[in-house]
């Protein structure tokens, strides 16, 4: 699917090819309809570019009780769905075979956890500690125990509520929830925070307590309260925002969303390997010109500019793009100062993977200048 992120005209500025469904519609056309005449070819090249143009699938899993659920609605990802539990008596774990992972945990990472956690690659995985707001005291327990385990299982672990990021997007502050809150006053009674039954035992405002336990949990209630005892006239959609960003989705959207650019990119550099399979297969004569057709593609801006974007995402090369601002260069100088850069990785002696990858790179940069060159940028 496309990896530029940017809409077409800054990105042609730039030296980007754009209309990139134009050319590989062209070159589908041409395998099947045009001086291909190569219908195998044709039609394993439209397989190839149908499964590539489809959006990155996404698994929410994890074990029972984790809050599986509650995740998969607060991302509210269309692309996304969740698998049965892991670790269930009896049954086989889920198949997770999607193009990224999201991993629920709620406490410490079990045996069971850590063993299907271990299958999966970090580049393609968002780990979260759901129900945060039950570890500890404070908040501040929560995210030292996200880092623990993160550093136990070798990738990042977000602490979340998303029962709470559900609430927030599918519910409104009123003005009668804020009338509640108002009336409460935890100082009153130190028990009345500790736990939901103790936060609704017997007493005054019984009513508006039940009420608000329901529509905002515990945990939403607290923030909420804590809130307005800094701001009393805070206005409701102020507050909604509030426990939103209380929830902590924000921080696994974006942690989500480089992971959904990352794979991307890398589901192009597949695209281009099955093109380049395809070109190797296709047998010249009998009119066939199915073979010049993809190594034309292949060697074209477009392709040039997967491969770019591939290279630049490939896991055992991309720390050494965290620098960029965007994979585009700034002009036809920064996109040399970048290509001599990546020549220098290919001459290395890095694992074969990462010098294929840092080629892609350095040709994907060669192009650019070559085409922001003659642009006189």
């Amino acid at each position: 699917m496309p990896t530029g992120t940017e809409t077409d005209g800054p990105l042609r500025e730039r030296g980007v090819p754009a209309r990139e469904q134009d050319q590989l519609d062209q070159l589908l056309a041409d395998l099947r309809f045009g001086t291909g005449q190569d219908t195998q070819i044709g039609y394993a090249a439209i397989a190839a570019v149908t499964a590539w143009r489809k959006p990155p699938r996404i698994q929410v899993t994890g074990r029972a009780h984790a809050g599986r659920t509650s995740v998969l609605h607060a991302l509210a990802l269309m692309s996304a769905v969740e698998t049965d539990p892991v670790d269930e008596p009896d049954a086989p774990d889920p198949v997770l075979d999607a193009d990224i992972v999201v991993y629920v945990l709620s406490t410490a990472p079990s045996p069971a956890d850590r063993r299907v956690l271990a299958t999966l690659a970090p580049e393609r995985t968002v780990v979260v500690l759901n129900k945060a707001d039950a570890i500890g005291g404070r908040w501040a327990d929560a995210v030292a125990a996200a880092e623990q385990y993160g550093r136990e299982l070798g990738m990042p672990v977000l602490p979340v509520v998303a029962s709470l990021a559900v609430r927030t997007k599918s519910g409104a502050m009123t003005d009668d929830d804020l009338a509640a809150l108002r009336r409460i006053d935890p100082n009153a009674d130190a028990s009345l925070m500790l736990s939901p039954d103790l936060f609704v035992a017997p007493g005054p405002d019984l009513a508006d307590r039940e009420q608000l336990l329901q529509r905002w949990d515990l945990y939403g209630v607290a923030c909420a309260l804590a809130a307005l005892d800094h701001d009393l006239v805070l206005a409701p959609q102020t507050l909604l925002q509030i426990l939103h960003g209380a929830s902590a989705i924000d921080a696994v959207h974006q942690l989500l969303h480089r992971r959904y650019e990352q794979v991307s990119a890398l589901r192009g550099g597949e695209l281009l390997d099955e093109l380049a399979r395809l070109a190797a297969r296709a047998v010249p004569g009998d009119g066939s010109h199915a073979r010049d057709i993809l190594e034309a593609y292949l060697f074209g801006d477009h392709a040039r500019w997967l491969g770019l974007c591939a290279g630049l995402a490939h896991p055992s090369v991309a720390h050494l793009a965290a620098g960029y601002p965007a994979p585009a260069p700034a002009d036809a100088d920064d996109a040399m100062a970048r290509a001599d850069r990546w020549r220098a990785v290919v001459s290395s002696d890095m694992p074969p993977v990462a010098r294929r990858a840092a080629q892609r790179v350095h040709d994907g940069y060669i192009r650019l200048w070559e085409r922001m060159s003659s642009a006189g940028l």
